[in-house]
């Protein structure tokens, strides 16, 4: 692979000052030395800007400015990327280990996926990532690398509020057949937490309108009955989900019966 490809690193951050400096300590640990590394803030109240001076030797793009969220802030980084290759870090996240760049750099594609470990959890990606894998495994953007033309052209949708990231590889590959490598390395140390995990059943809304503006319909038919995303099943999902409180009680209810049932299976009958 060419040596002379370069990586842009886009952070994004919002008074979160500490995790700032501990992702800038990631990117200075890098052994890859082609690349250069854009942060923009959301015009963060604590000592952000102290952090972003001291590491002004390694950013090459510094925008502090208020934003309307994460996506609006990762659009904003596009517009000022230079490198063959675009990742994304949120301020905390750290790359994996100093040699990340160069292991991307010996894959080719035009999006690439890697392994990450999120909130103490390793996730791998399989070998071949399908169309499939991807609307139901998901990503996380830490671990994605997008070709700059790819990045440029599809952006990220701002209408979806927690994974337009994920639209941002599934439509691409579902409109163009843009090519997916798999990495099968971890890439990422990714902060747990994220509002997508805690916004779960808003999640699965976000993916269903993935499916229903960008995936074939004959896919989106196999993806609904395999996944079993559709509107009955989703709504239904939902409602019980507000009463996920209650399962240990009906538990220990269905233990009492069982328990009942032997008993006086048990009396002998006159």
């Amino acid at each position: 692979m060419d040596s002379k490809r370069i990586y842009s690193i886009i952070v994004v951050t919002y008074n979160n000052a500490a995790g700032l400096s501990r992702t800038l300590e990631s990117v200075r640990s890098l052994d890859y030395s082609e690349r250069e590394t854009i942060v923009i803030d959301g015009a963060s109240k604590d000592n952000t800007q102290d952090i972003l001076a001291a590491n002004k030797d390694i950013i090459t793009v510094a925008i502090s400015e208020p934003d309307t969220g994460i996506y609006n802030a990762m659009n904003k980084g596009i517009r000022y990327i230079t490198g063959d290759f675009v990742v994304f870090m949120n301020a905390g996240d750290c790359f994996a280990h100093c040699g990340v760049l160069s292991l991307v750099n010996s894959y080719d594609g035009d999006i690439l996926l890697g392994g990450e470990t999120y909130g103490g959890q390793v996730r791998m990606v399989k070998n071949h990532m399908s169309l499939y894998d991807i609307l139901s495994i998901g990503i996380n953007h830490q671990a994605v690398y997008y070709r700059k033309e790819v990045l440029q052209k599809y952006g990220f949708d701002e209408s979806y509020k927690l994974i337009a990231d994920l639209k941002s590889v599934v439509e691409p590959l579902a409109e163009d057949k843009v090519s997916i490598t798999c990495i099968p390395e971890i890439l990422a140390v990714c902060e747990g937490g994220g509002v997508s995990k805690q916004r779960w059943r808003e999640t699965l809304v976000e993916n269903r309108r993935i499916i229903d503006e960008v995936v074939d319909p004959f896919y989106k038919e196999d993806y609904q009955k395999f996944a079993r995303v559709n509107n009955q099943m989703l709504d239904d999902f939902i409602v019980l989900s507000y009463f996920h409180k209650l399962f240990p009680i009906i538990r220990m209810l269905a233990k009492v019966a069982r328990f009942l049932n032997d008993k006086f299976n048990h009396i002998p009958m006159e």
